[in-house]
């Protein structure tokens, strides 16, 4: 069983990305920023997709979600033209923090490339801790995605 598969708060979302030719070093080898990229590209689609887009969150609630710790950790390399899939599904929420979780792999055979994780920390425009709203909470732990 995938780590992405257990049971938890919310189902994955799948994003796909190619992989860039300005992503790569001379060798054609991914370099490793880029995974956290990658990695925020399918939180993003996670978020809107359970109805929680950042830039409604941002703009209309005055929410903010600063990354407070990142890791990842490199299985295989990802190479200039892959066809990678990023899934990325909600871990936990607490009163001011979520944690997103993620798993890169190569779209075609499906080797494992990447794991890791986000956590943020729900702050106001002034940058405080504001605590999640209880709507929001919900809808994330729903996991009811919108396709």
């Amino acid at each position: 069983m995938s780590a992405l598969s257990r049971p938890g708060p919310a189902r994955p979302v799948r994003t796909g990305v190619r992989v860039r030719y300005a992503e790569t070093d001379r060798m054609g080898v991914a370099y490793h920023a880029h995974y956290f990229v990658w990695f925020e590209m399918a939180r993003t689609e996670l978020m809107r997709q359970s109805g929680c887009a950042y830039k409604d969150l941002e703009d209309r609630d005055g929410l903010l979600f600063p990354v407070i710790r990142a890791e990842a950790r490199y299985h295989a390399s990802a190479r200039y033209d892959d066809w990678l899939d990023v899934d990325a599904r909600l871990a936990s929420v607490g009163g001011v923090r979520v944690r997103f979780e993620y798993e890169l792999t190569e779209r075609e055979g499906g080797r494992l490339l990447a794991t890791g994780f986000t956590e943020h920390a729900s702050v106001g425009r002034d940058g405080r801790p504001k605590r999640l709203p209880e709507s929001l909470r919900r809808r994330l732990l729903d996991g009811e995605t919108k396709s």
